[in-house]
């Protein structure tokens, strides 16, 4: 007698799905230990790595090749050597393509997102204080501890990351990695070539116009964003070559006119906020741009039908347990914010992984 036939897949499709913790934390304490950090200066074998990085135990080789497995090592002749993407991403040595700052932060609140079920119960924002302490920065996408507090959608959802100096650096480094692989696209995915002046709307540090500006030569750059992040915006547009095409003003969106220029960039900016501010932000930039000017929005948006978009989903979710009032969207949503405002000639196209752009002409 035969059993019956099992049409339904393995039970480990749903293992997988839970285990995936295990995979993102091995590559978070990875950063953490500074793994990449160190082979980017030359390649280790398992033994020396581990005694430089301080690594003990009898699970250290596989963790290891783990991070091998992963794509994130490579090991040849009994060395371990970064692979090409860890390479690129992950070498503090090229601040201009470093995502590790993002990584660091995320290793920070990892903990809180064990705590997800009482904040679902609860319907109020975590606390992540005790993250943006512990990594030096943060952003509307992270937490601390999980201590749970009053939603408010008009508290400030990003006072805590500009409470120090050394915040400021985490929050400005890690936003510089979320945003790395829309960025490189919007250099080459947008027509620039009649653009003369681009504004980066809650700039951080300026990695959007260093990619766009070291793309495209004629470009002149203006970020916006808050004072404190002045020191840093003019540090990495150094450190990118970026000389003479590039201004910071500082303000507050809230309560200054946005500058003025021929596109004006929105990036991981609007699900921060309740719709209400999404709609003000967007109001704001027509205003702001001339005739025939463009507001570009960049975004991991959800799928219009909420079924694929994994990751922005989980993004979305992400910002609604950390946030005063934000929430991710789809680009069918952005769209119908845009027409409202006056936007014509409207666009969603893909960009990078889970990132889209969307383009509203006045």
């Amino acid at each position: 007698m035969t059993a019956p036939r099992n049409d339904v897949g393995s039970p480990h499709t749903i293992i997988s799905i839970a285990t995936a913790f295990w995979k993102s934390k091995v590559l978070l304490s990875a950063v953490e230990l500074g793994v990449f950090a160190e082979l980017s200066e030359q390649p280790r074998t398992g033994e020396e790595l581990c005694e430089l990085l301080g690594i003990k135990g009898r699970g250290a080789p596989d963790f290891l090749n783990s991070l091998v497995s992963l794509g994130m090592l490579e090991r040849r002749d009994g060395l371990y050597h970064n692979s090409p993407v860890a390479g690129e991403y992950l070498n503090p040595n090229k601040p201009a393509t470093d995502v590790s700052g993002y990584l660091a932060f995320l290793n920070s609140g990892f903990g809180w997102w064990s705590r997800i079920t009482e904040g679902l119960r609860s319907g109020d924002r975590l606390d992540f204080s005790g993250a943006l302490a512990e990594s030096g920065g943060g952003d509307g996408g992270t937490a601390g501890d999980g201590t749970l507090v009053e939603a408010d959608a008009n508290s400030d959802t990003f006072g805590e990351a500009f409470a120090t100096p050394d915040q400021v650096t985490g929050f400005v480094r890690a936003m510089t990695g979320y945003s790395m692989g829309a960025n490189q696209a919007i250099a080459t995915a947008f027509d620039w070539k009649p653009v003369r002046t681009v504004v980066d709307v809650g700039c951080s540090e300026g990695a959007l116009l260093a990619q766009v500006l070291g793309a495209h030569e004629h470009l002149h750059g203006i970020g916006f964003d808050l004072p404190a992040v002045n020191a840093r915006f003019t540090t990495h547009l150094g450190q990118a070559g970026i000389t003479g095409r590039a201004d910071f003003a500082g303000g507050d969106f809230f309560t200054d006119p946005l500058p003025t220029g021929d596109v004006i960039v929105m990036g991981h900016v609007l699900h921060d906020w309740n719709l209400d501010i999404k709609q003000m932000l967007i109001r704001k930039a027509y205003d702001a741009l001339p005739s025939g000017g463009s507001l570009l929005i960049y975004e991991s948006l959800i799928d219009d039908d909420r079924r694929t978009n994994t990751t922005s989903m989980l993004t979305s979710l992400n910002v609604s347990l950390v946030s005063a009032g934000g929430l991710g969207y789809t680009g069918a949503e952005c769209r119908g914010w845009l027409t409202e405002a006056g936007f014509r000639d409207i666009t969603v196209s893909h960009l990078d992984g889970p990132e889209y752009m969307v383009v509203g002409v006045k």
